[in-house]
């Protein structure tokens, strides 16, 4: 797990079982950095008021209701590259695959 900024922009990236996902590394509670949180078997914990997250799917754990804003990447040999233009609140199915 890795927090850094694209043009600025705040992203979490997350690499789990050799599939790397990207999320704004934002809260959506309180607006505090997820990196600086704990992953443990694929859930995502807050650090600072304990909201959890399913990494692979983007979808809160808790709260349920809660979501995480997902960036498209692409992998371009070494590099990941970063969609920030292009924020959803979409989920990533376990096999990788957009859902809308």
């Amino acid at each position: 797990m890795m927090g850094l900024e694209v043009d600025g922009e705040p992203v979490l990236l997350v690499n789990i079982d050799n599939h790397i996902y990207a999320y704004s590394d934002i809260c959506p509670h309180q607006k505090s950095r997820l990196s600086e949180g704990n992953l443990a078997d694929k859930i995502l914990r807050c650090g600072r008021h304990h909201w959890e997250f399913d990494v692979c799917s983007g979808s809160g754990v808790n709260p349920r209701n809660a979501c995480l804003k997902l960036f498209p990447i692409r992998v371009d040999g070494e590099d990941i590259l970063v969609d920030i233009d292009d924020v959803g609140t979409s989920r990533v199915d376990v096999d990788g695959e957009n859902e809308r």
